[in-house]
Formats: structure tokens, C-alpha cells, sequence
């Protein structure tokens, strides 16, 4: 069984206007707490003020997106909330996917009609911020006596907030960690003699990992399987002291080539590219990672929470969690969502209602017995709900110690465009038969930097 950590603060180096923003919240204080439930005071309010001044009967719109065990759960946050507030319906509409809910929302401010509320990925935020198509939402929350300080991730409120106001509120914050099956792998096992073994606390190191993965590839088992993505290079090289953009805040360009994040790829690529233990793009094309992962054929991937329910779904699985592996300190990313209220719908007083008790305590351990997701509201985070000692994986706890060593992907209304034109460039990195560093990742650079320097594209006029 999972026991509750104690609890510690959180040192973090603030930029000046998150640290004004965040003041604006009205927090009691500057540090978050993780490991353990919060004290009460420091709690989101359950059940929130309202001021709303409801005539009748409203209808909010609810646009969210992700796979059933999730989107199931967005449902029973709604219908709890409907039987209990008959004036105020919660309808939701429902995708599976980000891509797909990003473009229904688009198509409904277009058409004048935006849902009241959407959930969105926080890769997203610029552009919706550019387009003014937000309605912020801290004093609204502040008014229904939701209190920010300790009783959200800090790394979630930095992630939405900007122009001096909590743009959207944090949802979930889904750090990237390793999964691994515990028939194949005992993590602990591969510490060397004078050296700290790998633990989920203090993770292992890139040397702990690779042994790991070597050991465990036999008899028709890969070791490992490292997604060919910006999100997995992104930490592993961090972690090793570089980066791979020259501003994480306001990138203008990837540093693929620079001499430290080269040193770092090469050691990463010499497992990435190694087909004894990294599955290979013709693998791939015939069966997924999770499939061959689900079945034992592979003993260890990275990814975020949103694996758990299908793994759930396999009994035999047994599987667990670990942070990622550190070429010198531990670092990771997490994807981060949070719900957003469209500017200019008739319902704010009432979208702002149901968004503080989706968002407190109570609507977020509803969300979190999905399994799917790594929610943003500390308490929820240390409940039941979430922990579920008796299932897989039972080293919970990992996902809110790393969240103290996550970074946010940068933020800019391009880095989305950036990830999904460097792709084809990263695949060759992890597959291409022969590669020319010295050409290949200047390139990279040069790409980015074209698409980083294009305008941001200017707010259209309010209403």
C-alpha cells in the first residue's frame, strides 16, 4: 500500500510576472506542498460560493476530449453536477482526441458559437491568447472562494497563466516517467557497488537505465522502447545540463547543434538507435510499443499517466512506474490541460460556478478515478482516487515526486508547428540507416528558427 509522504516545500525561481500573476491569485504562500494531503486551509474550496444570479434554466457547453475511461469520467462530473444544480445543465461534447477538439472549438468561434467551456492542451495557450478568445478566470474563481496557494500544482498555474491573469485553470499535470513491467525489470537491482541504487525517489541514472535495458533484452524482448519525439529528447537533455531551445520561455530557435545538447543526443542515440534493445521503425509498423509492452515483449517505455487505464485493462500486467533516467540530474516535461471559459458566452457567471467545483476537490477526484490523468488539485493528487493502492501501478507516488523536477514545454504560438515539421528530421535521428550528425541537426535548427520567427499573429477585435 502506498503511504502518504511528508510533506515539503517546493523551491522554485519564479520569472517576475508568473510571480505576479500567482500574487494576484491571492495565495497565502509561495511555495507549493508535495507528498502528503494538505492541510485544510490550504485546501481548494469544495463546494464554492456562487455568484451567479441564475433567471432559469442554462445549458453550458463542455467540449472535452481524451480516451472512454477519461471522457467516461468527464461525464460523471457532469451528471453529479446536474443533479444538483437543475437551474445550471452541464452538457458535455466529446471527442477522443486533442487535435480533433482544438478544431471542433476553432470551427464554433468561427461560426460564433464557441462552447462555454473547453478543455485544452496548454501547447495551445498562445494561440488562443492571440486570437482573444479567453475569458480569465481567476477573479471569477477568487469570488467563488477558490483558493489557489497550496492547494494546486504551481507548475500547472504557471503553465496557463499570462498577460498578468490565470488564463485558464490547470487541470491536469501529466509528467512523463517510465513505465515498466516488474516480471521483467526489478529497477533497484542495477545500482553498481559505492553507488545509490535506483529507487523511485531518486530515480537511477542514464548508465542505471541502459543496463537495465540491455539485461532485460532476450528471447524476443526489447529492453526498451524511446518514442522518436521532441518530448522525450527534450528532458533527457536537460538533464544532462543543455537544452535544446535557446529560451524555454521565448524560444527563437532549437539548439539541436550546439556542442553541449549534441554530447547529450549522441548518448542518448547510441540507445535509441541500438536495435538489440530499442524497438525498430519496421517493428513499429507492424505492432505498437504498448501492444508488444502489454504482451511482455517489451520491458520498459516512456510515456505519461494516460497509459494506465488500457494497461489496467490487461489483468496479467504487471506494471509500474519510475522517473526518467538522468545523464546527470532528473528532469522531465509534462503535458498539462486545463478547462478554459470562451470569451463572449452568454453564461460566465454560471460556467465560472461549475468551473471552481470541477476544479476543487471534490470534482477533481472525480476525474482522477479515471486513472487517466495526473490532476492539478493536490488533494485529489494524494486521494484514494488517485493512488488506488490495489492497482497497478503501485508506486503512485512517483508521478507527484517528479512533478518537482518537471519543466513546461515552451510557449510560443509556434512551438506547435515546430514539433510537427522537425518530426520527419527526429524520425531519421532515431531510424535513418546511416546519419550525418553534422548535417542533420543544424538543419533541424535552421527549421525551427524559419518557423519561430514568423509574427504572432495579432488578437482580432472584441466585441
Amino acid at each position: 500500500m502506498v503511504s502518504a509522504r511528508p510533506m515539503r516545500a517546493r523551491r522554485l525561481r519564479l520569472a517576475a510576472p508568473v510571480l505576479a500573476t500567482l500574487a494576484c491569485l491571492g495565495a497565502a504562500a509561495c511555495t507549493s506542498q508535495s507528498g502528503g494531503a494538505p492541510s485544510p486551509s490550504a485546501s481548494a474550496t469544495s463546494a464554492p460560493t456562487s455568484a451567479s444570479t441564475t433567471s432559469g434554466p442554462v445549458t453550458l457547453r463542455f467540449a472535452v476530449y481524451g480516451e472512454q475511461p477519461v471522457v467516461a469520467a468527464y461525464r460523471r462530473l457532469a451528471a453529479t453536477w446536474n443533479s444538483r444544480h437543475p437551474d445550471i445543465t452541464v452538457k458535455v461534447e466529446a471527442v477522443a482526441d486533442a487535435v480533433t477538439s482544438l478544431d471542433r472549438v476553432d470551427r464554433g468561434f468561427a461560426a460564433g458559437h464557441p462552447p462555454d467551456l473547453f478543455l485544452t492542451p496548454q501547447s495551445a495557450l498562445p494561440e488562443l491568447k492571440a486570437d482573444d478568445r479567453l475569458q480569465p478566470v481567476d477573479q471569477l474563481l477568487e469570488q467563488r472562494g477558490v483558493q489557489f496557494g497550496d492547494s494546486y500544482q504551481r507548475l500547472g498555474l504557471e503553465g496557463f497563466a499570462g498577460d498578468a491573469a490565470l488564463q485558464c485553470m490547470p487541470n491536469e499535470v501529466s509528467p512523463y516517467v517510465v513505465f515498466y513491467n516488474k516480471r521483467l525489470i526489478v529497477p533497484r537491482t542495477f545500482g553498481q557497488p559505492g553507488e545509490q541504487p535506483p529507487s523511485p525517489d531518486h530515480g537511477w541514472t542514464w548508465e542505471q537505465f541502459v543496463a537495465a535495458a540491455r539485461a532485460s533484452s532476450h528471447d524476443g524482448v526489447k529492453g526498451v522502447y524511446l518514442p522518436p519525439r521532441l518530448t522525450t529528447l527534450l528532458p533527457l537533455v536537460r538533464s544532462a545540463g543543455a537544452d535544446l531551445v535557446d529560451d524555454p520561455r521565448n524560444p527563437t530557435t532549437t539548439t539541436f547543434a550546439d556542442k553541449d545538447a549534441r554530447t547529450a543526443l549522441e548518448d542518448i542515440l547510441t540507445v535509441a538507435r541500438d536495435p538489440s534493445i530499442n524497438l525498430t521503425a519496421r517493428q513499429l509498423a507492424r505492432q505498437d510499443a504498448v501492444t508488444r509492452f502489454e504482451d511482455g515483449r517489451v520491458a520498459m517505455m516512456v510515456g505519461t499517466r494516460s497509459l494506465v487505464p488500457r494497461l489496467r485493462a490487461k489483468p496479467d500486467l504487471h506494471f509500474d512506474v519510475f522517473p526518467l533516467p538522468n545523464l546527470g540530474r532528473s528532469r522531465t516535461v509534462a503535458e498539462m490541460t486545463g478547462y478554459c471559459l470562451a470569451k463572449g458566452s452568454q453564461h460566465v457567471p454560471q460556467a465560472a460556478d461549475f468551473l471552481a467545483w470541477a476544479s476543487g476537490d471534490r470534482g477533481s477526484k472525480i476525474l482522477a478515478g479515471s486513472g487517466g490523468i495526473v490532476p492539478a488539485n493536490i488533494t485529489a493528487l494524494h486521494s484514494p482516487q488517485f493512488t488506488e493502492p490495489s492497482e497497478f501501478p503501485r508506486n503512485s507516488e512517483v508521478f507527484d515526486e517528479v512533478i518537482r523536477r518537471a519543466d513546461p514545454l515552451p510557449s510560443t504560438p509556434h512551438w506547435p508547428d515546430v514539433v510537427s515539421q522537425t518530426q520527419p528530421f527526429v524520425d531519421r535521428l532515431f531510424y535513418a540507416p546511416v546519419l550525418s550528425l553534422d548535417t542533420l541537426l543544424p538543419h533541424i535548427d535552421e527549421v525551427s528558427a524559419r518557423l519561430l520567427a514568423q509574427p504572432t499573429p495579432s488578437a482580432s477585435p472584441s466585441s
